[in-house]
């Protein structure tokens, strides 16, 4: 499924950051970093759309394509796999 537009992304909460080992406030930046950098080049996937090594195996090279920073690379990869809930 792919979707234009950032609202059907999830909104970070404490529950996905309790889950992920951080703060509310990373998986928030993560997403709008993910809008901000990935959905400036195509449309946004959900993050359960793949399973997690699909995105694992990805953000390096969307990583180098985008011109992202390994900080904003490691929030990004951080959001989407809060929400995601695949193996």
């Amino acid at each position: 499924m792919l979707i234009a537009c950032s609202p059907a992304l999830y909104i970070p909460t404490s529950e996905n950051a309790l889950k992920a080992g951080t703060q509310v406030e990373e998986l928030a930046k993560g997403r709008e970093l993910y809008v901000k950098y990935c959905g400036g080049c195509h449309n946004l996937y959900l993050p359960h759309r793949f399973p997690k090594d699909h995105w694992i195996k990805e953000m390096p090279e969307m990583q180098q394509k985008a011109k992202i920073n390994n900080e904003d690379s490691e929030l990004i990869l951080k959001y989407i796999l809060a929400g995601n809930n695949q193996q």
